[in-house]
């Protein structure tokens, strides 16, 4: 598929910890409890200057911390290790996405001064953001952005859209130029399963209900399952993901462990693939020695695997999950 030397690119999930509880994330049920099947791991310092040593470093285009679960800002050592990466290749591309919504103005300003460009989670104004952010403080985050990009900081504002806060796009925009934001996108989600989504606290009490916007409704994906011509976009970019627990697959659509949810493509790949390698048990170079990645391009000529077809089969339409 491809080797060591190839890897360009890595999708880092620092930790699989979070303080919001939003009700589309896979690693709480709802915006209710958290996922059973989840576990809460963490990537040191320590873990990812053992895994990857400054020569692998250097051959790097870009890193990026987001994940599946976890956000960047509640892991201990996100610094450290972007100081790291800063350190021993100065040219390396960093970002990460973040709810925003914790650490100090003394962090958000360490992590300018490492030109790591940051992507705000921001889903409105101070009277809707939250209503899917929940555990996030609107104004927390902005005071942190502007700490951020008072220090010379590389700011994104990702909106999600909803029903709830469509009418506030073009005001969300004009106070993300106020702000000083470099760019600022919005997304009509397309993660609905039915019409509306219930939202749940702690106890399992509905406390709201989220709606889709007519947008996200007519851009639904349309995805073949059944697809056999695969572009794969890991092998396409030279990218691998690194789970918050070790594991390292292609991308984060190949490490579902812990999403029921995608149960069904779980078992797909866990059948006919097996468990994916860990850096806790194997170093790189052993990693990449083992027929893991491999096998999943070895289903693509017959039967490729569910999550291979879905996002990047030929009838995928990734446009109609981002674009507005």
């Amino acid at each position: 598929m491809y080797n060591l030397k190839d890897i360009k690119d890595i999708h880092l999930e620092i930790t699989s910890k979070c303080q919001a509880s939003c009700p589309m994330c896979a690693r709480n049920m709802q915006g209710g409890p958290t996922s059973p099947f989840l576990e809460l791991n963490e990537i040191s310092y320590g873990d990812f200057q053992r895994w990857f040593s400054p020569d692998f470093v250097k051959q790097l285009k870009k890193l990026y911390m987001c994940g599946n679960y976890g956000d960047p800002v509640i892991a201990r050592d996100t610094l450290e290790i972007f100081a790291y990466l800063r350190f021993h290749n100065p040219t390396i591309d960093l970002s990460m996405n973040t709810n925003g919504s914790a650490r100090d103005k003394v962090f958000w300003s360490r992590l300018a001064d490492l030109d790591v460009a940051v992507r705000f989670g921001i889903d409105g104004l101070a009277d809707t953001h939250s209503r899917y952010r929940i555990g996030t403080d609107f104004n927390k985050i902005i005071d942190n952005a502007r700490a951020f990009i008072c220090a010379g900081g590389y700011a994104i504002w990702d909106m999600l859209v909803f029903d709830h806060n469509k009418h506030q796009v073009d005001q969300c925009k004009e106070l993300s130029i106020e702000l000083g934001f470099q760019e600022f996108h919005h997304k009509n989600t397309s993660r609905f399963r039915e019409e509306s989504l219930p939202v749940i606290d702690k106890n399992g009490i509905q406390v709201d209900e989220l709606f889709p916007t007519e947008k996200s409704l007519q851009h639904k994906a349309k995805i073949n399952t059944d697809s056999k011509t695969i572009s794969c976009k890991a092998v396409n970019e030279g990218s691998i993901y690194v789970g918050a627990n070790g594991n390292i697959t292609p991308c984060c659509w190949t490490d579902l462990e812990y999403m029921p949810t995608h149960n069904s493509s779980r078992i797909d790949i866990k059948t006919r693939i097996g468990n994916a390698p860990n850096l806790h048990s194997n170093t790189m170079q052993e990693i990449f020695s083992l027929n893991f990645f491999n096998d999943i391009k070895d289903t693509w000529s017959c039967s490729p695997l569910k999550e291979c077809a879905k996002n990047c089969g030929s009838f995928r339409k990734f446009e109609a999950q981002y674009e507005s």
